[in-house]
């Protein structure tokens, strides 16, 4: 089964601005996420970028990289057009992996369960679950969280996402909600379906594009990781991933 990574970068972050180059302990955040996902089992790994200074430190380091044109909104809709360039210089893939630019903690073992659950099970898209195991990230509506179906096999269907604290608890408790992690797996099939759909109004207020795929009955299916990650969105966040880091 081959598969391909696709690594969508943008130099334009509101909240952090150049966010991909950012210096961790003397590497570029992209380095890093690039390096990991390297590591893993897939055929190919690609960053996806419009930025000719992303392009130059990737090249720089050795890594392969697809430019896309500007017009991209969000990276499913970069990661569309990446597809299509390899598709016209005939590459051929079965599964395609979107792992986030600003996830310098990935790790390969959790690319290769993404990978090894489409050869074992007739799935659309698979993505990560944490269990949350802190209050503040119950409630922060910048954790995304996820309400599982029963898991079977060691994995579930995905019933919903949220910003807001669900499932519901009177006290909170600990390994009930889950945190969503986005990195996400998809079949070539289901790639190309959910290009074609239009925003929907959960989407819409909630400002999360899964649920524009939920909403047109496409299962997402989850799997848990019980690696510590930590999405950098933030100058603070990048402090946090460098003492991880060191500490090991």
């Amino acid at each position: 089964m081959n598969s391909v990574i696709l690594i969508p970068a943008r130099m334009e972050s509101s909240r952090f601005p150049n966010k991909p180059l950012a210096l961790i302990l003397g590497k570029p955040m992209i380095q890093w996420v690039y390096e990991a996902a390297e590591k893993s089992d897939a055929t190919d790994v690609f960053i996806v970028t419009d930025s000719q200074e992303i392009i130059d430190v990737v090249d720089a380091f050795g890594g392969q990289f697809i430019r896309t044109s500007e017009t991209p909104r969000n990276g499913t809709e970069r990661c569309l057009e990446a597809m299509e360039i390899l598709d016209a210089d005939g590459e051929d893939y079965d599964v395609i992996i979107n792992v986030q630019g600003d996830e310098p903690l990935l790790s390969p073992k959790d690319i290769n369960n993404l990978i090894n659950l489409f050869e074992e099970d007739d799935i659309d898209i698979v993505t990560l679950l944490k269990p949350i195991t802190n209050e503040g990230e119950y409630r922060d509506p910048n954790v995304v969280k996820a309400v599982p179906s029963v898991f079977e096999d060691g994995y579930c269907d995905i019933c919903y996402f949220s910003r807001s604290p669900i499932p519901y608890m009177d006290e909170f408790e600990t390994k009930v909600a889950f945190k969503h992690i986005g990195i996400y797996g998809f079949t070539v099939t289901a790639f190309e379906e959910v290009k074609n759909l239009n925003v929907t109004e959960a989407e819409h207020h909630e400002r999360l594009e899964q649920l524009r795929w939920l909403q047109n009955h496409i299962l997402i299916s989850g799997i848990v990781t019980n690696t510590h990650l930590v999405g950098v969105d933030t100058p603070e966040d990048l402090k946090t991933v460098e003492e991880i880091l060191k500490s090991r």
